[in-house]
């Protein structure tokens, strides 16, 4: 909901520049074995497609800025309401250099960080490719779908995505479900003890390739964190996958679409079935199990 604004403040999730201790390493599972395609080299940086955009993942050594999500902005005007809108709620905003937006393959930016410290890039007319996308392994990815976010401040957390337009769908516990355009969601919030990024997200064609990458990820003795599952909420088919530096990637399809009438967020309770209905669980990973780190306690 944007006040009555004709236009939307945000909108897509257009990437992730993950630092890594082991770029090489990373670069290898991305590619090789998660199935995006590898593109330019940059300033350090290695950097994927998944879909027609010039890159959606970059990797890095030691960034100076550290791993941050990009959120595609409608436009300049947009972009300087937002600036308005977090500065006024005490964000600290700050406008991106001519190196930092080329690093970044964007036209202009704002780099700022939620109330937990995840950083944020708000990037205006992120670049395009003009050549098809084409993997190295056809691992069925069609698009970069979106993120989940850890969150050490819930409140806070919320009125930072609430002030770029983002509304709650529904909730597991205290899991936001955040929604930027006609589906269910783009953007999860997970609570925990400590901040980053959870996973990154990438459409497939159909159920058919979530169950053939959980055969290849068996075979290949790559880490399944949970899946194949299905969200209770959104109805997301899923699964999660661990490569080098802990990093949680995602496969995904089926998601809910909401026809833009307004609606009340509904609320799950945080039991195993809510967060997939088809069994599969995360031991491992506490945010994305039934346990209380994803209950309020305050």
């Amino acid at each position: 909901m944007n006040n009555g604004r004709a236009t939307p403040l945000i909108t897509s999730v257009c990437y992730v520049r993950l630092a890594v201790s082991e770029p090489s390493a990373s670069a290898r599972f991305v590619s090789d074995i998660f199935g995006l395609q590898r593109v330019a080299d940059q300033d350090g940086e290695i950097a994927f497609r998944s879909d027609d955009r010039f890159r959606t993942v970059s990797l890095g050594q030691n960034f100076a800025d550290g791993t941050s999500v990009g959120i595609e902005v409608w436009d300049d005007t947009a972009l300087a309401e937002i600036g308005g809108r977090l500065r006024a709620l005490g964000f600290v905003v700050n406008e991106a250099s001519a190196s930092e937006c080329k690093r970044r393959y964007v036209q202009s930016a704002l780099l700022t960080e939620d109330a937990s410290g995840n950083r944020i890039d708000l990037a205006v007319r992120p670049t395009r490719s003009g050549r098809r996308y084409f993997p190295p392994r056809d691992a069925g990815i069609v698009a970069f779908h979106g993120v989940g976010l850890r969150s050490t401040d819930h409140a806070r957390d919320l009125a930072f995505w609430r002030a770029l337009g983002a509304e709650v769908s529904d909730w597991v516990g205290d899991i936001a479900y955040l929604r930027i355009d006609g589906l269910h969601h783009r953007i999860a919030l997970y609570p925990s003890n400590h901040n980053g990024l959870l996973y990154a997200a990438f459409e497939v064609e159909a159920l058919d390739q979530i169950m053939q990458n959980s055969y290849f990820m068996q075979e290949s003795q790559i880490r399944i964190v949970q899946g194949p599952g299905r969200q209770a909420a959104s109805r997301q088919m899923f699964l999660h996958v661990e490569g080098p530096d802990g990093l949680i990637f995602s496969y995904v399809n089926g998601m809910t679409e909401i026809d833009g009438k307004p609606r009340l967020a509904r609320q799950f309770p945080l039991v195993a079935t809510s967060l997939c209905d088809w069994g599969s669980e995360s031991k491992d990973v506490p945010e994305l199990s039934a346990g209380p780190m994803n209950r309020r306690t305050t």
